[in-house]
């Protein structure tokens, strides 16, 4: 071989490869080694690993938003109501304390567990029935049993608002709503806000269609043992709000009762709690 023929096979155009020393994979001198592919697949779990969550939570905004939207419509027929009963709010649980068949989102023929209320019988359907009545909550609770099946997983203001607890005894508590004229701030008393029930310690909570104030109510005032607490903070930790204003807000829960609740359930486990101060005045129209 001439020493012409010799620089000519050993030399390389600018970016060419010694083939023969470049390693060879499964599908030929192309391909990926293994270590190669461990790489590039711990990569994607990793990425997946970061991006799932961000899913999740973009996902759970959307819901919150068209619960949203549903309780701003329910606290709207809850003021249309008043504006045609000369100014009263739609009792909450007009019979609770006798047959216990009426609330302010249907009625029922029965007590018996599970036993639903009908949407069309109750006192709102006229101000809901055009646009399909109360719908759920989009991150709605168990919806398959509970004393409570209805609400779509809001509760109203029962105490202050849809009853007058604070200036009356008996079966008028429950019969006789407050009055617009009664709610001294509407920007700062809740009328309704999501809200669930934890009933069970092994199974997930259930519906639940009054909020609780903190503190049980009487016309003696607030007194000093806790209520069980229901506004659920399912939202990614935050709960809707509606006010008796119109207004609509969001809210993320700051404290709960401590220990269990009436049915032997940890509130904070199950996000059963309140978002204001420790006391009354956000639940009261004073």
């Amino acid at each position: 071989m001439s020493a012409a023929s010799s620089a000519q096979s050993a030399y390389q155009a600018p970016g060419q490869e010694n083939f023969r020393n470049r390693p060879r994979g499964r599908f030929g001198i192309y391909g990926f080694t293994l270590v190669e592919l461990l790489v590039v697949i711990a990569v994607i779990a990793i990425l997946a690993a970061m991006l799932f969550p961000v899913f999740a939570t973009t996902k759970e905004s959307g819901r919150r938003t068209r619960c949203a939207l549903q309780l701003k419509q329910l606290v709207q027929a809850v003021i249309s109501y008043a504006d045609d009963n000369n100014g009263h709010y739609v009792p909450a649980a007009s019979d609770i304390a006798g047959s216990n068949l009426c609330r302010w989102h249907g009625t029922r023929t029965s007590t018996n567990a599970n036993s639903s209320f009908d949407p069309t019988k109750g006192p709102l359907w006229k101000y809901m029935g055009r646009s399909g009545g109360l719908k759920e909550c989009p991150t709605l609770v168990n919806t398959a049993n509970g004393f409570e099946l209805g609400g779509g997983g809001f509760g109203y203001n029962q105490f202050y608002v849809g009853g007058t607890y604070y200036r009356n005894w008996g079966p008028e508590a429950d019969q006789i709503a407050s009055a617009t004229s009664d709610i001294a701030h509407p920007s700062m008393t809740i009328m309704f806000a999501d809200t669930a029930m934890a009933a069970s310690p092994t199974k997930s909570v259930i519906e639940y269609s009054f909020a609780e104030p903190p503190y049980k109510v009487s016309p003696d005032g607030p007194g000093i043992a806790t209520t069980s607490p229901s506004i659920h903070f399912r939202h990614n930790g935050m709960a809707n709000v509606g006010w008796c204003d119109g207004h609509i807000s969001l809210q993320r829960m700051r404290w709960t009762a401590p220990g269990k609740n009436i049915y032997r359930c940890n509130n904070k486990a199950f996000a059963l709690g309140w978002f204001g101060p420790e006391d009354n005045r956000l639940f009261d129209n004073k």
